[in-house]
């Protein structure tokens, strides 16, 4: 019987699980809790659901067959400046190969957070997995009738609001009205590819649901327990599990 066991776990996914033998054996009282966490800050926020948009050439000849130029972005962590270029360059070609004169620029107020986007062609954010939550748009069309457009919301680039660190050994926390299986909760405040570190001052435990430790599984989730990707990167947890009150 452990009356105090750390447990470490690493890889380079968002799901860590590690098998024991001979099994971790544990008294009835013993509680998890998490001792700290390693990782970049390479969360996504542009995916397949959030990542087109197209834009419709204004004054073509053919009114018959609208020109539109189909924009698309790789998924990947985006700020403004990222989303911008990318579109350009993807404009670029477009422009070369048609022989057209798209013109596109896109920024954010420090103040409000809204975003500002001057385009002389029509904007299609109504398109299925359009990014116009994320730059703070309807999911509308936009007609150039204003040099500049401005966003109804702020830009929305962190679309990861909260990761939850779930432990399937673990019990006692809930997610609204249901139980859950979250030992710790944070939110990458850092910029994009900064390192990432959660060490908790205070710690928190949980009873766990077993006493006979063969296997455990780690794993990072969103605010609406959907698993997040890191893109790879090294992620580490560490965990502490003793006897209750000791």
């Amino acid at each position: 019987m452990y009356e105090s066991v750390t447990l470490s776990l690493t890889g380079n996914a968002t799901i860590l699980s590690v098998n024991y033998f001979p099994s971790i054996n544990l008294y009835e009282d013993s509680e998890i809790a998490l001792l700290c966490l390693q990782s970049f800050n390479s969360f996504p926020n542009i995916n397949e659901n959030n990542n087109k948009f197209s834009i419709e050439i204004v004054d073509n000849e053919n009114n018959n067959a609208p020109m539109m130029c189909y924009i698309k972005l790789e998924e990947g962590c985006y700020e403004i400046e990222d989303i911008n270029q990318r579109v350009k360059k993807q404009i670029d070609v477009y422009n070369s190969e048609n022989l057209t004169n798209i013109t596109f620029d896109i920024s954010v107020d420090p103040n409000d957070f809204r975003s500002y986007i001057k385009c002389n062609g029509v904007l299609h954010f109504e398109i299925p997995f359009s990014i116009a939550p994320v730059l703070g748009f309807e999911k509308r069309q936009y007609k150039p009738e204003y040099e500049i457009l401005r966003s109804e919301k702020a830009a929305n680039l962190n679309t990861i609001n909260s990761i939850k660190v779930m432990c399937n050994i673990a019990q006692g926390s809930f997610n609204n009205h249901l139980q859950s299986h979250s030992i710790y909760e944070f939110f990458p405040s850092g910029r994009t590819g900064s390192k990432v570190i959660q060490s908790p001052s205070n710690l928190i435990y949980y009873k766990l649901n077993k006493t006979n430790i063969d296997s455990i599984t780690v794993q990072l989730v969103d605010q609406d327990q959907k698993p997040i990707d890191n893109f790879g990167e090294t992620l580490t947890i560490v965990l502490h599990i003793k006897r209750y009150g000791s």
